[in-house]
């Protein structure tokens, strides 16, 4: 009887212990969770960041932007980009263009930018990503600072899976919406740029851009708008060919041909003539001649 009713002192006290435990892992599921809470509250919303300023249809008034580009390092399919923005002291944001010809979404390769880095007076500036806009990039411009020293890599696509594969050891085409940072709020119109570009040596180019003077591997092209330069893209190369495609003194119209070889230059006849065919049908169809130069 005596080892009957200890055996059930000791269960009840075993039972006893487990409801206390049981109990006491409630309270900690319960409190500890809001301990914890009040300590360590988790992510919490910041306020967003200032919209952006609109463009509006006035010049930039700080002047033109130069812009130098080389396209010289063809080992590694890198350009380099340097521009000269001129600007003021104080808040200035830096857009890299996302809306491009034949896209109809932002889909600018911001991605394939690298190595930004601003300076103004030989000290470098500071950056700051906007957290909304990707494409935005923000600059305190110091006192006595009228001219921003931007520069910048371009990363070109190597292989297809990261984009349109547009350098090679033998020719490039080039699309200034890759190599240019702009002043936000003002029209592409009204933003001027002073393109300039050195080439690897012996490359011959083709573009709408007007070309102010060449010397040697770097061409400078007249002062352009913005809207126009993204607009001129530039093919140069290697090997390269010019076909006459003109229908009469009045209608002088050209074919630049690029190729990674020079058997791939080879056209027809039959080939030449279709692209003729185009340059007279265009004349007849329009009466007019949209482009300022031949």
């Amino acid at each position: 009887m005596r080892m009957r009713n200890c055996g059930r002192r000791n269960q009840t006290d075993l039972l006893s212990r487990h409801a206390m435990l049981a109990g006491l892992a409630i309270f900690c599921a319960v409190i500890a969770p809001i301990a914890y809470s009040q300590q360590y509250r988790g992510p919490q919303p910041v306020p967003m960041p200032p919209a952006i300023q609109a463009p509006v249809d006035k010049p930039y008034p700080a002047g033109k932007i130069g812009l130098s580009v080389s396209v010289t390092d063809v080992a590694h399919r890198v350009i380099d980009v340097h521009e000269t923005i001129p600007a003021q002291a104080g808040e200035l944001t830096l857009l890299y263009p996302a809306w491009i010809p034949g896209n109809h979404s932002p889909t600018g390769p911001i991605s394939e930018i690298a190595g930004l880095e601003v300076t103004a007076n030989g000290s470098r500036i500071p950056w700051v990503r906007d957290r909304v806009n990707i494409y935005a990039f923000h600059i305190d411009v110091p006192a006595g600072a009228s001219t921003l020293d931007v520069r910048f890599n371009y990363l070109t696509p190597l292989k297809p899976t990261q984009g349109r594969i547009t350098f090679s050891s033998n020719l490039i085409d080039l699309s200034w919406n890759t190599v240019v940072l702009y002043p936000a709020g003002y029209f592409s119109r009204d933003i001027t740029f002073a393109p300039t570009i050195t080439l690897p040596d012996g490359w011959r180019f083709a573009s709408a851009l007007e070309v102010a003077s060449h010397d040697g591997s770097q061409v400078r092209f007249k002062d352009t708008t913005l809207n126009k330069l993204v607009d001129s893209p530039l093919y140069a190369g290697v090997n390269y060919v010019r076909e006459d495609l003109s229908t009469g003194p009045n209608n002088r119209v050209f074919l630049d041909v690029f190729a990674d070889s020079p058997k791939d230059l080879a056209i027809t006849p039959e080939e030449l003539q279709l692209h003729r065919n185009l340059a007279e049908q265009a004349a007849k169809l329009f009466d007019s001649h949209h482009y300022s130069h031949y």
